[in-house]
């Protein structure tokens, strides 16, 4: 069952129920009223014959000029007294009984022989009751029975009516009927505006649900049209942000599903350039023909050389792969001593390039992989070294600042493209491809460079001009010695 009719039906359930209910209520309250009225009507009526046949009786012993009459002349006054009131369209009959319970008077129709006077209750017998009998055999079906008792001097006797209400419960069952009728028209009618009413409400619904269908089947860029303020705005808002995040998150595979692709085309180009080089200059030296002593030395040479390639190559992508799968403690060690021993090792490949590399750190301990953290200094200025003309000259310099250690590598070489900066970073990219593979590198250096300067929570800028050389700048925390933190 959907939900719009499950609302449907557990409103129209709960309307059909509250009317039927509220009706009964003002139906029960209605008939009472009526009822208690017409009660009411009728005690009035007794008491006014009751207070006649008093006033009769007195004034027939005033007549006779006696203090009190006797028991005999006082049944035959108050007989005299009811004689002359003449039954009407409401006063049915009258009957007048003793204290005996003998009639001594009686006007009721044949129909009403042997009528029985409603009793008063024990606790309060000289109340006046009446009683709603039915009496199919009758002219008048429904009759309103009134019996009251009347002290007549001194002597008790019992009086009682019957009084005509006309077709009155017919009247109330109609009403009834009639009730019900209107309220299951009502219901009938409210259902089909709650209907409408239902339908109208639930449609974004319904819009949010097709739209979401419709991002199910992979149409990531669908958007739902948020109207209001209600909560199906607010779901509309949360689907919209699920649906972006989703697309975005699929951009983020399918750019590092074509990424993946790119470093393996790179990989496999680069690994074949080195080996295309050994097994042809290889095959040069195993072919049987002639090969000089500078031929050979030459050839061997190469394949050295392409050896050697080969083999950073594969360990610095070892490296970089390694990086990303490590959980790495980094130690406090102190940044001048690092930075000397980086030095000192560039040295020999610095003098063949006649380069001058200055060295300026302050004695700072940076929490770091010390290992690691060579690896980082070293590929850099080894690039600002490949960067560089004969004779020229490279700087590390750090500084502090706050909390923060500034390291700044600067070459005054060829510099790098605007436009290729955001791009160096990338492994296997390279400016100038012929220049880099001649240099002995693949392009892993500065991606190498990135992720383990990620690693130890530090930031990379690099800025570079054209002709004039490249700044790249660190930036890490200092070490938590330096901060007056315990070493954890």
């Amino acid at each position: 069952m959907k939900l719009w009719q499950k609302i449907f039906l557990a409103t129209l359930t709960l309307m059909v129920l509250s009317t039927t209910l509220v009706s009964i209520l003002l139906l029960n309250s209605s008939q009472d009223a009526l009822w208690q009225r017409e009660g009411q009507r009728a005690v009035t009526q007794q008491q006014y014959l009751a207070g006649m046949l008093r006033a009769g009786v007195i004034s027939h012993r005033l007549q006779l000029g006696q203090v009190q009459l006797e028991e005999e002349e006082t049944r035959q006054a108050a007989v005299q007294v009811l004689s002359q009131q003449i039954p009407d369209h409401y006063l049915r009959g009258l009957i007048l009984m003793d204290g005996g319970g003998k009639s001594l008077y009686n006007t009721m129709p044949e129909s009403l022989s042997g009528l029985e006077l409603p009793a008063p209750p024990p606790d309060d017998p000289d109340a006046t009751v009446y009683e709603l009998r039915e009496f199919p055999d009758s002219e008048d079906q429904w009759l309103l029975i009134c019996a009251m008792p009347v002290m007549l001097e001194s002597v008790p006797f019992q009086l009682g009516a019957a009084y005509f209400v006309g077709d009155l419960p017919e009247q109330l069952t109609a009403q009834a009927v009639e009730t019900v009728t209107l309220c299951m028209t009502l219901s009938l009618v409210g259902a089909g505006a709650l209907l409408l009413l239902v339908w109208f409400l639930l449609r974004p619904l319904s819009e949010l649900g097709k739209n979401a269908r419709r991002i199910a089947e992979g149409n990531y860029s669908e958007r739902v049209a948020v109207r209001g303020q209600d909560e199906l705005a607010g779901v509309a808002q949360d689907m919209n942000a699920m649906a972006q995040a989703v697309q975005d998150r699929v951009r983020q595979l399918e750019q590092v599903a074509e990424d993946r692709k790119v470093f393996i085309g790179n990989l496999a180009h680069e690994m074949k350039t080195p080996l295309t080089s050994i097994l042809g200059f290889a095959d040069l030296l195993y072919l049987p023909k002639e090969v000089s002593g500078a031929q050979r030395v030459e050839y061997a040479q190469v394949i050295s050389e392409e050896a050697k390639r080969l083999r950073s190559l594969s360990g610095k992508l070892l490296e970089l792969i390694t990086l990303g799968s490590t959980n790495l403690t980094l130690e406090p060690a102190s940044l001048r001593t690092v930075a000397d021993e980086v030095a000192l090792s560039l040295q020999p490949i610095m003098a063949q390039s006649s380069l001058t590399l200055q060295v300026d750190c302050p004695d700072v301990s940076v929490d770091m992989d010390r290992e690691l953290f060579k690896s980082l200094l070293y590929n850099l200025l080894d690039n600002g070294r490949k960067a560089s003309r004969q004779g020229g000259q490279l700087a590390l310099t750090a500084q502090t600042e706050g909390e923060r250690v500034t390291i700044l590598v600067r070459d005054y070489g060829r510099g790098i493209p605007r436009e290729e900066i955001e791009k160096i970073t990338q492994p296997f990219y390279m400016v100038d491809k012929s220049r880099a593979r001649k240099a002995g590198g693949a392009g892993l250096g500065l991606a190498l460079c990135q992720e383990i300067v990620r690693i130890h929570r530090g930031t990379m800028e690099i800025q570079s001009v054209l002709g004039q050389g490249t700044l790249i700048t660190l930036t890490f925390p200092a070490s938590r010695l330096e901060r007056g933190e315990p070493h954890a």
